[in-house]
């Protein structure tokens, strides 16, 4: 035990401490409760009464904060909710509290050593919080989408459950929305606002008279829900990608009123043909006025689609985006179309590189957006490949080849089928004597590049090494 006045270690056995003489039987009443409620806990949470254990878990940590035992296990309760954020806080808590051989260290390394289902529980934050901001906004469809896609990503997200099953009741779905308390309460035996809704399902008997007060169906169902955290879903700009495709189709509806009135002209000389090849000049004719009729419904369809288009942009509900999602994108895009203009052999591509190199894609959801990322990596990664491995090879020559190695390894980061780099890292590892990675980089070169120049000399410096 812990004096807590002057934090020296006393006996379990002792009412009063050696070094200051603080009364200790209070503190051991209070540190015996803590643990009381701890263990109340513990059993509720073996039959998955989730909602009770963390009351008795709070209980227990408002006697003792430093109760890691109750804190780590209130921390895996909020993580079989779906509540990862909570989880992840109440374990830092603890880590703070008890820095070695505390089991929270294995809960956060169990999650960070996996990032896809890192990424997963974090987009299903993201995608709950958007799906709330849709269904206070009336879009139910669009909420619904949004939480059927963050419940496959963490099945056991209990508030999800309960905000999909209450616009499943708005919309007169009973049984979609019984099914989604269902496998809420499967989590959570005993959660007090998933019970609540399953008896607002129960059909009850009409007991209405007159002057009793009517329950509004107006009633905004979503009023009960509350954002998991501060999370934002970052949704791209598509207003700029609708607004091209208007554009373009704008633009096939201008050429066609220009190309109707040559047609006509041509028409105009059609006629003029002289009577001996009247027959064929009748044919022009016609073949043209086909051509005008099939334009002029391609016109209308046109006009019919830019209408269509615009009643859809008007429509749209744009959350709020982060106006520099896209701005790094943007400006490679730019210097690259600037580094064009310039002679061949000054363009430098490096910086353009670097930075796509960075673009954080995941948060990119258009195909557009990530069509345009792969194809300006297509065209910049294998020239600046060879830039890199250019001057990678001059420093290899000078013998500076620790030098020369970090220019290989971006040689061979943007084009990994760059031999010559693999061969010329493999080179500067065995000038310096670094017979490891110099053996890595030749088996390379040996089992992937059989068929290139490297190859023999690559083998015969491997069994060198080997031998």
């Amino acid at each position: 035990m812990v004096c807590p006045k002057c934090r020296s270690n006393v006996s379990d056995k002792r009412i009063r401490c050696d070094r200051c003489g603080q009364d200790l039987v209070l503190y051991k009443k209070i540190f015996k409760a803590s643990n009381m409620y701890y263990n109340n806990g513990l059993t509720r949470a073996k039959v998955r009464d989730l909602s009770g254990a963390v009351v008795a878990l709070k209980k227990s940590l408002e006697l003792n904060k430093a109760n890691t035992d109750a804190r780590n296990l209130l921390g895996l309760i909020y993580f079989e909710m779906g509540e990862t954020v909570a989880a992840l806080s109440e374990w830092v808590i603890s880590k703070h509290f008890q820095p070695d051989n505390n089991d929270a260290d294995n809960y956060i390394n169990n999650i960070q050593e996996n990032p896809t289902r890192l990424d997963n529980l974090n987009q299903a934050i993201k995608r709950y919080n958007n799906a709330l901001v849709f269904a206070k906004q009336g879009s139910d469809d669009l909420a619904i989408i949004q939480l059927k896609r963050v419940l496959q990503l963490n099945p056991n997200f209990i508030r999800a459950y309960h905000l999909i099953s209450l616009l499943y009741m708005k919309n007169g779905e009973k049984e979609r929305a019984k099914k989604s308390l269902l496998k809420a309460a499967r989590i959570d035996v005993t959660n007090t606002t998933t019970l609540r809704y399953l008896r607002e399902l129960e059909p009850r008997p009409v007991l209405a008279k007159e002057g009793d007060m009517a329950v509004s169906d107006d009633k905004d169902v979503t009023s009960s829900i509350m954002p998991v955290s501060s999370y934002r879903e970052d949704k791209p700009n598509v207003m700029a990608f609708v607004n091209l495709i208007v554009g373009v189709l704008i633009g096939l509806a201008v050429a066609t009123f220009l190309i109707l009135p040559t047609i006509k002209n041509n028409d105009t000389k059609g006629k003029n043909l002289s009577n001996d090849d009247y027959s064929a000049g009748m044919a022009v004719i016609e073949e043209k006025d086909a051509v005008i009729a099939q334009l002029q419904d391609e016109k209308d369809k046109l006009e019919e689609t830019i209408i269509t288009l615009r009643a859809e942009l008007e429509g749209i509900v744009i959350p709020e985006v982060d106006p520099a999602l896209y701005d790094p994108l943007l400006e490679a895009s730019l210097q690259y179309i600037e580094e064009l203009t310039k002679d061949e052999e000054e363009r430098d591509f490096k910086q353009i590189a670097e930075k796509l190199s960075f673009l954080d894609t995941s948060m990119y959801e258009t195909d557009a957006s990530l069509q345009l990322v792969e194809k300006l990596k297509q065209m910049i990664y294998p020239e600046v490949s060879v830039q890199y491995y250019d001057t990678g090879h001059d420093l290899y020559s000078d013998a500076r080849y620790e030098e020369a190695l970090e220019d290989l390894f971006l040689s061979y980061f943007y084009n990994p089928d760059n031999y010559d780099a693999i061969y010329f890292i493999a080179r500067a590892y065995h000038r310096l004597q670094d017979y490891d990675n110099a053996k890595i980089y030749y088996e390379i070169i040996v089992n992937d590049f059989q068929d290139t120049r490297r190859y023999d000399n690559a083998k015969s410096y491997l069994q060198r090494i080997q031998n």
